[in-house]
């Protein structure tokens, strides 16, 4: 054996041994660093949704250099050397590979998603003087496009990492860090496009007219309450333009003989009469705003020639949220409206103190001095987009545009005030109500929905079990302590002054059947009713001033399988409590 074999072979073990170490230790720093990149990355949201951009940019700073730091330690040329060796060799390829994805999402996406925000915070977006300056958001569409052209590439190359025999550990980081994008992508793709159409709603491609209708929820309809009053608004270049307040009665809209437009299959039945489609307070009887908004738009155009972009949709609730982005309102009669007085004055108060038509002038004002607040920028923005999201998410504020583009968002954003959509996963069914006595006395009501559900069936369907508890709050005396407006038209309706009549309606998912009733414990017999393809029930019930009510229904799913279960409840004045119970097979009636 030559003297200098030994030697030789000492050095190579040696060399190995300073790789591994070297390789261990980079490991062991870069893995410290991704670690201290996922603490700030929840700094940094926090920072994010509370607008502290002067401590999101000092943040982004730190996690730049903790990712950049993790790329370097896994991609030195030993570290890539190693990486050809069987077993370890692919454990340090998936490392590298998904410290590079980690950085690349910090360099690429996050930072540029942060240099937007800080050119159209919530402050840059304030009207001034009535207007808002598009530049800024216009400037930032190829920013945000961009990011997200980069987002869907690493989430493309993360999900194709080959992590199949590497270590736990490192399998298990694979898919983390997949996820984690996958959750996040489709909300960025969403931004994207959403802001994408955003100039144009505000007349950055030539003026918009939209009709803003206030629904009252103190006369409930399926879809929130009676189309109250109406005003045009137009933008133009970032202008905005209120137009007057239109009630909608005092003879400003015409009552029409049959629906102005086609009724959907079945429901003329359901909202029979001729409550559907004659009467603009009434356009919102059906649980839909597509078909209430274009109903809408046809009653305006044969009225006043009027051809708009779409309808926006607010109710008093949502109206109080935007005043708590702002100081109290004082209005010509001397009444501070404030987040928390809005609703009581505007649903209650304002029938009790003032006439029928100073009614709609008081309520009228209202809207317009609200609306003054937020296009003179009077307001804390970051307050108000709160305020507006609130209100989206509880179906209390409602957008309809006549343009494919901007529907094609609403809908990927879940467009709130349709028919409930079920899932593969999720059951829906639709818990609607309806005054009936042309009162405003619905103020006084309070409204429970219980769901319950269970496999009581050879054939692998679920049953239902949908409760409504409702119960008024009416004093005793109301005959002599409510207004008429109040009361509404009970006298004529042979009812008790303060009695809430109601029409309850059930709207099951597609291919389910309503199986059976029941009222305080009896039983009640169900007429055959559907709107398209939903199966409906519809109940009138009576509720006294001070009593409970209770009905339930139970419901055969679709299709054999668990699914979960939820419900779209109509916005009331009160919300509607949710609660989840229990389903005893033995108490569900044999179909």
């Amino acid at each position: 054996m030559p003297k200098w074999l030994p030697w030789t072979i000492l050095a190579v073990v040696l060399l190995l041994i300073a790789a591994a170490a070297w390789i261990g230790l980079r490991a062991l720093q870069a893995k410290t660093e991704l670690e201290t990149a996922q603490g700030l990355v929840g700094t940094l949201k926090t920072q994010l949704v509370t607008f502290e951009m002067d401590g999101a940019t000092e943040t982004l700073d730190n996690l730049k250099q903790h990712t950049s730091s993790a790329r370097d330690l896994t991609g030195d040329p030993i570290w890539r050397v190693a990486e050809v060796f069987p077993g370890l060799g692919k454990n340090l390829t998936v490392v590298r590979e998904l410290a590079e994805a980690t950085d690349d999402v910090v360099v690429d996406v996050i930072a540029p998603l942060i240099g937007v925000a800080e050119t159209i915070d919530p402050s840059s977006l304030a009207p001034v003087d009535g207007a808002i300056n598009l530049q800024p958001l216009q400037d930032a569409l190829p920013v945000l496009s961009g990011a997200n052209g980069q987002m869907q590439t690493i989430v493309a190359k993360v999900k194709n990492v080959d992590s199949e025999g590497t270590i736990s550990q490192v399998s298990a980081a694979q898919k983390q860090l997949a996820g984690l994008l996958d959750s996040v992508a489709p909300t960025l793709d969403t931004l994207d496009r959403m802001l994408a159409v955003v100039p144009g709603l505000l007349g950055a491609d030539g003026p918009r007219n939209y009709i803003v209708m206030f629904q009252n929820n103190a006369e409930a309809r399926a879809l929130g309450g009676t189309a109250l009053s109406f005003v045009g608004v137009s933008t133009d270049q970032g202008r905005i333009t209120i137009g007057q307040a239109l009630p909608a009665g005092l003879g400003n809209f015409d009552r029409y003989e049959t629906s102005v437009l086609p009724i959907p299959d079945g429901a003329e039945q359901i909202y029979s009469g001729g409550a559907y489609g004659t009467f603009i307070p009434n356009v919102t009887v059906r649980p839909s705003f597509t078909t209430a908004a274009q109903l809408t738009q046809e009653m305006f155009s044969r009225k006043y020639g009027d051809v708009s972009d779409g309808v926006i949709s607010i109710d008093p609730v949502a109206l109080s949220y935007v005043l708590g982005a702002t100081d109290p309102v004082t209005l010509s009669t001397g009444d501070v409206l404030d987040r928390d007085s809005l609703v009581p004055f505007l649903l209650n108060g304002i029938y009790q103190k003032y006439s029928a038509l100073a009614q709609d002038a008081i309520y009228a004002e209202t809207v317009d001095a609200v609306v003054d607040r937020i296009l003179g920028g009077s307001l804390d923005p970051a307050e108000l987009i709160k305020a507006l999201v609130r209100g989206w998410d509880e179906n209390r504020v409602l957008f309809y545009s006549n343009h494919e583009d901007v529907q094609a968002v609403l809908t990927e954003l879940g467009q709130k005030g349709e028919l409930p959509l079920s899932d593969s996963e999720t059951d829906r069914v639709g818990v609607y109500f309806q005054e009936n006595v042309g009162s405003k006395l619905n103020f006084y009501l309070q409204q429970k929905v219980t769901l319950a559900k269970a496999t009581c069936r050879d054939d692998g369907r679920q049953t239902y079990r949908v409760t409504v508890d409702l119960t008024s709050t009416v004093p005793a005396d109301a005959g002599s302590t409510l207004s008429p407006s109040i009361l509404g038209n009970y006298e004529h309706e042979g009812l008790n002054p303060g009695a809430q009549r109601m029409v309850q309606l059930i709207y099951a998912p597609p291919g389910s059947t309503i199986n059976s009733a029941t009222v305080n414990g009896g039983p009640l017999a169900l007429g055959s009713y559907h709107d398209e393809a939903y199966p409906v029930s519809r109940v009138q019930l009576l509720v006294e001033p001070g009593a409970t009510v209770t009905i339930s229904y139970d419901i055969t799913a679709p299709e054999a399988g668990e699914k979960a279960l939820e419900a779209q409840i109509t916005p009331m004045v009160n919300p509607t409590t949710i609660e989840e119970s229990t389903l005893d097979c033995a108490t569900v009636p044999v179909p």
